[in-house]
Formats: structure tokens, sequence, C-alpha cells
């Protein structure tokens, strides 16, 4: 049978409806996929306070089951390795604003920040010293490959390295700014540009613009885990593709600064809360069992030590810890 070609474009429409409305009812499902003994529940959330100083801290990430670095609004960064307990501060050598981070294994990292200027931060040793190498602009995201091939967004360039930061090249794409970096493998990855999303499948030589997905949103946070990426935006949108970006699907949660997604269905996302009556916002915390369809909240017992929760990230699928704006020095240990 042949088809006219007005017929062939109808059905890979159709086709890509047909997609999507799938990955959008995966994630939409009522939880029943996931057994009761399975569900998120906020049973365990713990607020240790006093065991950092008193700050606004912009990220955490862990590197191992108990290692973990969270990073300053004032250029500190603290470590540690015993799930959080304790935090041994390191030696930065900048006052600048920490943005983002990138880990490849226990012993090398990197990580960016500053505004006017930017600085990049190198650590081949887990953390024990420190190399610096200063920009002409402010420094948003990192993400690394490997030890040699890695990626930095500064302002209106987009920069990559391929000898572990010594040298930059810029990749002109045309856009003003950049966002988010992520990657699948070592050759496919995403990265936002306003409310584009780029994509690459040659280890970031070039790139290909997908648009009109995101509508007027940009892109803080972008996740991949089990080829699936989630991109959080700076609205009240979640976009999901389950297929490297041929088709996308959106959920809109509570407006949130960072979500964990341990799987399709589950997630936990961290924010602030302002009061109906009142002047004072506090940290909230926010789980999903059913792909963002619903959504918990927790601000009490603990979460009010926080002015703002900022960032979540997860040792294993059981263990998460979260940092933000605390005058008690104070992070979230969440079991589950």
């Amino acid at each position: 049978m042949c088809f006219t070609k007005d017929e062939t474009n109808l059905m890979k429409r159709v086709a890509t409806i047909l997609i999507t409305f799938l990955n959008l009812s995966l994630l939409s499902c009522d939880g029943d996929e996931i057994s009761s003994k399975d569900l998120l529940k906020f049973d365990n959330v713990e607020t240790l306070c006093d065991v950092l100083p008193p700050g606004d801290y912009s990220a955490v990430r862990f590197t191992s089951q108990n290692t973990a670095y969270t990073i300053t609004n004032n250029g500190k960064i603290f470590k540690t390795v015993d799930g959080g307990n304790t935090w041994s501060q390191q030696n930065s050598g900048t006052e600048m604003h920490l943005y983002g981070m990138s880990f490849i294994d226990n012993l090398h990292g990197y990580i960016v920040g500053g505004d006017g200027d930017g600085v990049f931060l190198k650590t081949s040793d887990g953390g024990n010293t420190w190399l610096s190498t200063n920009f002409q602009a402010g420094l948003s995201s990192v993400y690394f490959i490997n030890e040699n091939i890695g990626f930095v967004a500064a302002g209106k360039k987009f920069l990559k390295t391929q000898d572990g930061g010594i040298t930059w090249n810029e990749i002109d794409l045309g856009f003003f700014s950049y966002g988010g970096i992520n990657f699948f493998d070592k050759k496919n990855g995403f990265l936002t540009a306003g409310n584009v999303i780029l994509k690459t499948t040659d280890v970031g030589n070039n790139w290909e613009a997908i648009k009109d997905v995101l509508g007027n949103s940009s892109i803080k946070k972008i996740q991949i885990f089990n080829d699936i990426a989630c991109l959080l935006s700076t609205g009240s949108k979640i976009f999901i593709t389950f297929d490297r970006g041929v088709s996308w699907s959106s959920i809109e949660p509570p407006n949130m600064n960072s979500v964990y997604f341990i799987n399709e269905h589950q997630a936990i996302g961290v924010a602030q809360r302002w009061p109906e009556l009142g002047y004072f916002p506090n940290g909230i915390l926010y789980l999903t069992n059913d792909g963002g369809r619903h959504w918990e909240e927790k601000y009490t017992i603990g979460v009010e030590e926080f002015y703002n929760i900022k960032d979540i990230d997860f040792s294993n699928d059981s263990t998460a810890l979260a940092v933000g704006q605390t005058n008690r020095g104070c992070i979230i240990k969440l079991r589950f």
C-alpha cells in the first residue's frame, strides 16, 4: 500500500501524539505500580542543626554512599564522609557565589560560580586541594563527562574543555544565555539556552535545537536517570522525555527550587513556603508517588529551621540530604 506525502506526515504526527500521551499516562498513574511498602513517606525526616556554619547553601552532591559536598553563596565548600552528620570545610580560595557542581568519582570534582566575574574550581584528590581558574563572566553550571572533557555555561558563552579545564574553547550556538547541562552517556546530552533545549549526539561538538517544547519557561535543573530526562523549569512545570527528546510530556507541580526523581513515579522536591498570613517564609518539602499528579508537603518539625530549601540529592534510593538558607547551620536528612 502506498501513501501520499501528506498522509505520511499525518501518520507521523499521530504517532508522536500517541507516544506523548502514553508517556504522560505513565507519569500520571495513581501509584498502583508502587506497592504500599515502597511508598515514599515523611516518616523519617531528621533536621541536624549546628553541623555547618550559618549560611546560604546553594547545592549538595553525593559522590558515594556517605560522601557529599555542599557549597555556599560566599565561596565555601564543605564535605561530609558520614552521610551528613559532620562536615569539614575545604579551602576554595574564593569568596564568590558558588552555583554548580559536577563529580565523576570520589576524587575528581568541579565547582563553578561567580556573577560579574567567574571561577572554575577543580579537585583530583577528593577535595583536599582545589585549583582555581578565573573567568571574565560568571559561571552558572558545569558538567564533566570524564577527567578531560567538560562544559561550563559562562553567561553568553558556552565553553568546552578537552584537557581537564586547562584550556577552554567557545562553542558558538548563537544564544544569549545558557543554563543546565547533563548527559545520558559520553556522547548524548542536553543543554538549555533560555527556552530552547539543545541536544548533542557527538560529545558536544554539535548541538541541535529542540524548539517548541518549553514555551516561555526556562530550565534550572536537568536530571537524567534510566534514559529518562526531567527538566525543572523556573515556573511550575517539569518537562519529561522517555526517548531522549523525540517526544515530551509535562507535569505541573508546586513551584520548586529543586527536585530529584528516584524513578518515573517517585520524586522529592524542595522549595520556599510563604505563609498566607505573616512575613517570615520557611522551607518546604514535597513528595510524589504517582509521577507528579499529587504532591504531599511537609513544612514543620525541623523544616521550619530553613528560610529557604534550595537543593536535594540522593546517595541511593533511600537516603537523601537537603540544604538551603539557615541561621543554625542545618541540613535535612531523609530516609525512606
